[in-house]
């Protein structure tokens, strides 16, 4: 079975075409999630190894914030896609040991990629 992979996304669209793409590439999806208290909890459910995280969710809580949270009892990778490349955003997501960082619309490729240097 393939490393395990959390998708964090409030688009549905995005979310069933970045599954769909993830589990060609032979990994598992263990829950799509839309918003940050979801994300954390499914983290905890599943430990996954690969967060791919949009920044702009569902809620109060941006997927930054969510992933600060899911630092403090997990090491799981993250791959933030955001529809916001400003500095301070960025700045913000480095701070969480962050594997990527892709302004939207991304390649599917560049996801390939990063997982494919994970030796996944």
């Amino acid at each position: 079975m393939g490393k395990k992979v959390l998708i964090v996304e409030d688009d549905m669209i995005i979310s069933m075409v970045n599954k769909r793409y993830i589990e060609s590439l032979g990994f598992k999806v263990v829950q799509s999630v839309r918003n940050g208290p979801d994300a954390i909890e499914a983290a905890k459910n599943h430990s996954p190894d690969v967060i791919l995280m949009d920044i702009r969710i569902d809620g109060e809580m941006d997927g930054i914030t969510a992933m600060e949270e899911i630092r403090k009892f997990s090491n799981a990778g993250v791959i933030y896609l955001t529809g916001n490349s400003e500095p301070a955003t960025k700045a913000r997501a480095e701070q969480t040991n962050m594997l990527a960082f892709y302004a939207k619309p991304v390649s599917l490729d560049d996801i390939k990629d990063v997982l494919d240097k994970l030796g996944c």
